[in-house]
């Protein structure tokens, strides 16, 4: 593959996936000193070690985020990452970020796996925890645990319940479609039921909500 080809090839994939990586590229054809003088000419941006976007695309505070989710299965394009669901999702305080709930930060990334993951990244936390693929939804190209899910991992992580219940309200009011059976199944599973109704109604006292608004 010439130079030329080599140009046309990462613009398509940069097309394609936004934030791309090395091994995505290798698939392509595209080989390391491509990437490498494509940097060097200021065609491209390095985010991550191994990932890579297009100079001038506009970032987004979500790019380095979405290089690390990227990182954590390299080789697979996104689309082949979401037909066949792996379990690696970004939660907790992040997802809550990324959902407009509450008053918690993006950053450190909390990233969810079914198995370990080893990375040097002093941007993330990652954690072994099975998330379902119905308790995701597929924002901004990368799977995040939707409101109910993220409820149930920041009272895992055990965040300042205050910052918990500031999550819930926003989230049930905001968008009045909040699934309080899901959250309330979710806690069963983990702690017991007994346990998991007076979580949940020490939580909807926290936020501020009538326990009528969950029936």
């Amino acid at each position: 593959m010439t130079k030329r080809n080599h140009i046309s090839a990462i613009l398509e994939l940069a097309e394609s996936e936004g934030v791309f990586t090395t091994a995505q590229a290798a698939r392509l054809g595209i080989p390391r000193d491509a990437l490498h003088d494509a940097c060097t000419s200021g065609l491209l941006e390095r985010i991550a070690h191994g990932a890579y976007r297009l100079m001038g695309s506009g970032s987004s505070e979500t790019d380095e985020l979405v290089a690390l989710w990227k990182l954590t299965n390299p080789k697979l394009f996104a689309h082949e990452r979401l037909v066949k669901w792996d379990g690696i999702c970004i939660g907790g305080s992040s997802a809550a970020y990324l959902n407009d709930m509450g008053d918690l930060n993006l950053s450190p990334y909390r990233i969810y796996s079914g198995k370990r993951i080893n990375s040097r990244s002093p941007f993330a936390r990652f954690g072994v925890r099975h998330v379902s693929r119905r308790d995701v939804s597929f924002e901004q190209g990368i799977p995040v645990t939707r409101p109910e899910r993220t409820v149930f991992d920041l009272m895992l992580d055990r965040e300042d319940p205050s910052l918990v219940a500031d999550a819930l309200r926003d989230a049930v009011f905001s968008s009045g479609g909040f699934d309080f059976a899901r959250l309330e199944e979710m806690l069963a599973g983990k702690f017991g039921k007994a346990k998991g109704n007076s979580l949940l109604k020490a939580l909807l006292a926290d936020s501020g909500i009538p326990e009528g608004t969950i029936r």
